[in-house]
């Protein structure tokens, strides 16, 4: 797979030692838009802040996206109105309004790169527009400013649509930048390259803090934010309920053509599409064919089909970029934002947003700071309801191969002998050839191969690792064990 279009700049962000044995306020692990965010509004506030970051800035997702800053998210509103209720629609609503406010206020006093696009959401049959009018619905009685057509103009196939007006699209790049920057100008300590690898809360009541073991050293802190995509280290219900996915994106090269607009289709395969302005025209993204993480055979033809997509709809259009990104799905709909159920009340996490962090990033960290200086936030992504959770609760090893989900279970239950542990072998991107453990060191799933990224694959909780067995994301923190002799 390969690299991020945004990644065709880098993050100069000011790097800093990590501070071993030291005492902080809070210590944030993971660097991408929670993160920083998380930050910047604790540093504000005075807080003594550490970023530790397991590789560097906007490694994640959050240098993936398609950076779009949205309110309108496909059909998402009258979804979570349909299993919690309209108030807590409202409530996530409102938490994402303060999401795009919040980026529109940053972009303007540091200077990052933004444009102001409508979001439309549209179906391409009838079943999907009987989905659309739902989504209408729910966007009129939120009071929401949204438009419909019958029809729409656009070059690809679109039978209805839905518009909200006013929403963004930004340069996550820039935008990782501009936060680094200025949460270090706060005093913030961002220390790239440094895996937090565990978590022990110590002390009682108000006198609890939490020592930091990180890849360089230990350090304590009062509080530690989780904004990791998914929890590292959790090995609770949080982690249990959050289905990990990966999705594809392809930039093109492009004349011009699509009217402006931040485009998401309703019916499956989906596909989502902006253009981004250059110097030399348009560029065009369109994206898609989401799957759960460590399920999907034959990962390439994710990207062929992008591929095919834009040269039958967009004639002329030349494929310059194509890669993946991972998101994580609460099985609630919801974000979370708030302490895990263990840590003492001093471990939080901050994710969960379905595609969607960039708007609910600042919603999120704003939610987590109130919390940690004890006050009432000032936003909320809703109150799951029962029968919610009920209608959107999966199995563990849902969607899982029934023998990937037999093996797996097997290891947790006891540890396999060294005569029947599973292991694969694979090329290293320098030609080498790995042996490795296909037990995943979070909780013991049975890993499966990435043809196209060329990764052992976690089909649990998303973590994933390079072909000789080197993490690249979590919820684990420790390499694959290589059963070669490394040269």
């Amino acid at each position: 797979m390969g690299t991020s279009f945004w990644r065709r700049t880098t993050i100069d962000s000011p790097a800093a030692e990590f501070p071993d044995g030291e005492h902080v306020d809070l210590v944030i692990a993971g660097a991408g838009f929670t993160g920083l965010i998380t930050a910047l509004m604790a540093a504000a506030r005075g807080k003594a802040v550490v970023v530790l970051e397991a590789h560097t800035v906007g490694a994640g997702a959050s240098g993936a996206t398609t950076a779009k800053v949205s309110v309108l998210q496909g059909t998402r509103l009258s979804s979570i109105r349909s299993k919690h209720g309209l108030e807590t629609a409202r409530a996530y609503a409102d938490a994402n309004r303060y999401g795009l406010d919040w980026w529109a206020e940053f972009c303007e006093t540091h200077g990052v790169d933004s444009q102001r696009r409508r979001a439309v959401t549209f179906s391409k049959g009838r079943m999907g527009t009987s989905t659309l009018r739902k989504e209408m619905k729910t966007l009129v009685d939120l009071g929401l400013p949204a438009r419909w057509y019958d029809r729409v103009d656009v070059p690809f196939p679109a039978r209805a649509a839905v518009e909200l007006p006013d929403q963004m699209q930004i340069d996550p790049v820039e935008a990782l930048a501009a936060l680094a920057r200025a949460a270090t100008a706060l005093g913030v300590r961002i220390v790239e390259h440094a895996r937090v690898t565990g978590l022990t809360a110590q002390g009682t009541g108000e006198d609890a803090f939490v020592k930091v073991t990180a890849h360089p050293g230990t350090m304590t802190a009062r509080d530690v934010v989780l904004a990791t995509a998914s929890p590292a280290l959790d090995r609770g219900p949080t982690v249990a309920t959050m289905e990990p996915e990966r999705s594809y994106l392809c930039a093109f090269d492009y004349s011009g053509g699509l009217p402006e607009g931040m485009y998401g289709s309703v019916e499956s395969p989906v596909r989502s599409l902006r253009t981004v302005p250059s110097p030399g025209g348009e560029v065009l993204f369109v994206g898609g064919n989401g799957h759960r993480t460590g399920t999907a055979t034959g990962t390439a033809s994710k990207i062929d089909s992008l591929r095919e997509y834009a040269e039958k709809y967009f004639p002329g259009a030349t494929m310059t970029h194509g890669w993946s990104a991972q998101d994580f799905h609460p099985v609630t709909m919801l974000p979370k934002s708030g302490p895990l159920p263990w840590g003492k009340g001093r471990v939080h996490f901050a994710g969960g947003y379905s595609k969607w962090g960039l708007t609910g990033a600042p919603a999120a960290a704003g939610i987590m700071v109130d919390r940690l200086e004890g006050v009432d936030p000032r936003v909320s992504f809703g109150k799951p309801s029962i029968t919610g959770i009920a209608k959107n609760a999966v199995p563990l090893f849902a969607d899982v191969p029934v023998q990937l989900a037999a093996t797996a279970a097997q290891a947790i239950v006891r540890k396999p002998r060294p005569s029947i542990r599973p292991m694969g072998e694979a090329t290293g991107d320098d030609g080498e050839t790995c042996r490795v453990g296909l037990l995943c060191p979070h909780m013991g799933a049975a890993l499966t191969w990435n043809d196209v990224e060329r990764s052992w694959d976690c089909p649990w909780h998303g973590s994933r690792f390079s072909a000789c067995g080197e993490l690249i994301e979590g919820p684990a923190t420790s390499d694959l064990t290589r059963y070669d002799t490394p040269r």
